[in-house]
């Protein structure tokens, strides 16, 4: 990512005096992503032996989710997250206390939707 960023900044002059400090910057933006909650959902199959996941630029696999936007809440979130990324509508699924937290590094939640075909 610094590599990539380095030749970002080089081509915006407005920007080239970042560069210097560019590790920095870089940390700084991700201790601020890591204040942005995240909400998707967990699609399970009706025999329980399938799960949706979807390949993350990184390469790391999971579930479809995403980070909140400003006035939006937990629900609404995660319904225009799943869309986003798998085509999914699924607003008629969501409850409001059917999630749950998962604390590691970065603060995000999830949204069970059983018994999908």
């Amino acid at each position: 990512m610094e590599k990539f960023a380095k030749t970002m900044f080089m081509a915006i002059p407005s920007v080239c005096n970042e560069i210097e400090n560019l590790p920095a910057f870089l940390r700084e933006c991700r201790e601020y992503k890591l204040t942005i909650p995240t909400y998707g959902a967990i699609f399970i199959s009706q025999d329980n032996s399938h799960v949706l996941m979807m390949k993350r630029y990184s390469g790391n696999w999971s579930f479809p989710r995403g980070k909140m936007e400003s006035g939006e809440n937990p629900e609404e979130c995660a319904v225009r997250e799943v869309f986003e990324e798998v085509g999914l509508d699924i607003s008629n699924l969501i409850k409001s206390d059917g999630y749950s937290e998962n604390k590691r590094e970065e603060k995000y939640s999830t949204l069970g939707i059983m018994n999908v075909s």
